[in-house]
């Protein structure tokens, strides 16, 4: 029994040896199966995304979009330079037409003082006539009284009524003004450089520095101004320099403004002719003081410019307004052609005016200022023989009081 005990025993041992050899084997052989298949990778997503082109594409957006808005802004900008400027040529016409129009009514006041004056000499004409007839009873009794009446009696109508600008005598010299100062402020002196075209082809560029010249005044922004007002090719510029030097106010900017008056271009003609209204100081020193440069170039080119502007033409009647500042302005620049011996239209309105007195107030102006460059036309009238006679004496008394005598 204790035999088959141990045999029991042997054999229970072996068939647990044999189970623990056949679970070994059976997972050597699963670990094998399962080290054959790789084991599942983790999502992609896991490493970490990249979103580089994603921000790029966004950049890229953004600065599409702020340059499409810059792009409109400018437009909506030139669009409203465009309508400023068409309202500004439209308002440089209407303020054309309106100084016209002021020329206009100046002129229709003087017309009517004219056919007072007209009126009132030939009521005096009449009551001589009828004085004549008449057998004069205060002349016989009392001829010292009588000739109290009239004092201008030996004189006739020559210088009737006595306007002011029979009283003027000489020519008075300019009065002197105060210069603007010269500026070295790095911002003026580059708009200055900027502004001249022969420097800076981009129009717009230097209409900038027209901008800035504008908020300094001083010397030498009056002369850049100057120059682009006369020589810019962009007549827009030219204008627009005119106006600004018109705001200065200042007697340096007066010689430039009056020469745009001869401008070619009727945009800056119109800035000149509504420039020169601005201007508060007084004209007649300003006419006088381009006399005493005594250069013959610039005083031609001066007279030149007022004759084309309208000027000459309206300050014959002017001579004999009966304020004295509008008729002593009048006077220098009729003073200002005889020394620039531009006096055609000075002689042809001293042959064939409707109004003697404009005549006279010519013939005496030419009598004050004894210039010889207007002894030729003086001969020229009197060889014609178509004054009136007592017109022609006057002529020639003018002649010989200057200092010659008639050929």
């Amino acid at each position: 029994m204790l035999i088959n005990n141990n045999q029991s025993f042997r054999k229970n041992k072996l068939g647990f040896f044999n189970s623990l050899i056949l679970i070994f084997i059976s997972t050597a052989q699963v670990w094998a199966q399962i080290r054959s298949v790789p084991p599942p990778q983790p999502p992609t997503a896991a490493k970490g995304e990249d979103f580089t082109w994603w921000y790029v594409s966004l950049f890229v957006l953004a600065l599409g979009l702020i340059v499409a808005v810059i792009w409109r802004l400018n437009n909506k900008k030139a669009q409203k330079d465009a309508d400023a400027n068409a309202k500004a040529i439209k308002e440089n016409s209407e303020n054309v037409d309106r100084n016209s129009l002021d020329a206009d009514k100046e002129l229709e006041w003087l017309r009517k003082n004219q056919k007072l004056v007209g009126k009132k000499s030939s009521q005096n004409r009449t009551k001589k006539k009828r004085q004549s007839s008449v057998p004069q009873t205060a002349k016989v009794t009392n001829p010292s009284e009588a000739g109290r009446e009239n004092p201008m009696a030996n004189e006739g109508e020559k210088n009737s009524p006595m306007l002011p600008i029979f009283s003027i005598s000489r020519l008075e010299l300019a009065r002197p003004f105060d210069a603007l100062p010269i500026s070295d402020d790095e911002d003026l002196l580059t708009a200055v450089e900027q502004a001249y075209d022969e420097f800076e082809e981009d129009e717009e560029v230097r209409e900038l520095a027209i901008r800035i010249l504008a908020a300094f005044k001083k010397r030498n922004s009056v002369e850049a101004l100057s120059q682009v007002a006369l020589y810019d090719l962009s007549s827009n510029l030219r204008s627009k320099a005119v106006s600004v030097l018109s705001e200065f106010d200042h007697e340096s900017v007066f010689e430039p403004i009056l020469l745009a008056n001869a401008d070619p271009t009727r945009e800056v003609r119109a800035a000149a002719a509504r420039g020169l209204t601005k201007l508060n100081f007084d004209r007649a020193d300003a006419w006088t003081r381009i006399s005493e440069t005594g250069e013959e170039g610039r005083i031609k080119q001066s007279a030149r410019a007022a004759i084309e502007s309208g000027f000459v033409d309206m300050s014959f009647d002017r001579l004999i307004h009966p304020d004295h500042r509008h008729a002593y302005e009048a006077f220098t620049l009729m003073a200002l052609l005889i020394e620039a011996g531009e006096t055609e239209k000075i002689f042809g309105v001293l042959e064939s005016h409707r109004d003697m007195t404009v005549r006279r107030a010519i013939l005496h102006i030419i009598k004050i200022t004894k210039n010889q460059k207007a002894l030729d036309g003086l001969y020229s009238l009197l060889e014609k023989n178509t004054l009136p006679i007592e017109f022609q004496e006057e002529v020639d008394k003018t002649i010989e009081e200057i200092g010659f005598v008639t050929a």
